[in-house]
């Protein structure tokens, strides 16, 4: 595990009392990493706690704008200061609107979902990384990819270039138990098969997440592991935890 944590993740309610999470993997040297993921992750929910919606149409619209301005303000501070320089962060965000429930990615870390039909767990996401684009191409197959030299290597990230690009998937909460955000310290260490393991057999959230974490370390990983889980019923509970 590496001895600065560059994940960063929160939660925010706007008027509406809609939820945002959001989670970043900051790269970058010295402290810049940091600097990217906090940045991009409290920027997105300053704003979002202003904001008031009513369709998920508008929500992804107001997702694509403002990340882009998060990425814009990374961009210009990295070639601002040159302790900053090279930095920049992925982003995995889940915005809950109505019925609906907004993703959105950049980089490698990751959305998933728990199906309330099937109680399966399903990778929403998908990573923006060199070795991914190959498995996408047909040019390797998906183990080939998960033991690929540049399967760290990202294609898209905040705060590199002065505007980028967002994937966007909607879920629908009638069919969704649970949603995990995850930086690529967990699945690095983790398969499917035992995350889907723990997540329905952990009692709470906080127990999912820690047990998580601690499967992930054990397995291997040696990133920084970040969750966040958010549990769909009245009260929309949420857990964050970073290691």
């Amino acid at each position: 595990m590496r001895t600065t944590n560059q994940d960063y993740t929160e939660t925010f309610y706007n008027k509406n009392n809609q939820l945002l999470t959001v989670l970043c993997d900051g790269m970058g040297g010295h402290k810049a990493g940091d600097v990217a993921s906090e940045m991009a992750v409290l920027l997105l929910g300053h704003f979002w706690q202003e904001t008031a919606f009513i369709s998920v149409e508008e929500t992804q619209t107001w997702l694509e704008t403002h990340i882009n301005l998060a990425n814009q303000r990374i961009y210009r501070a990295a070639k601002q200061y040159n302790d900053f320089q090279g930095m920049g962060t992925t982003l995995v965000t889940a915005a809950f609107v109505d019925d609906s429930i907004l993703i959105g990615n950049i980089g490698d870390s990751r959305a998933y979902q728990l199906k309330k039909s099937s109680n399966e767990i399903e990778l929403i996401t998908n990573d923006h990384s060199f070795a991914n684009e190959l498995r996408l191409t047909g040019e390797i197959t998906e183990e080939e990819a998960k033991k690929h030299h540049q399967r760290h290597t990202l294609t898209r990230s905040l705060g590199v270039f002065d505007k980028v690009r967002v994937d966007f998937f909607e879920l629908q909460t009638d069919d969704t138990q649970l949603v995990l955000l995850c930086s690529d310290g967990l699945t690095n260490g983790i398969e499917e098969k035992e995350m889907k393991n723990i997540v329905l057999n952990a009692n709470t959230l906080k127990e999912k997440a820690a047990r998580l974490i601690t499967a992930a370390l054990e397995n291997g990983s040696t990133d920084n592991v970040t969750v966040c889980l958010v549990e769909l019923d009245s009260t929309l509970p949420t857990e964050r935890r970073g290691e």
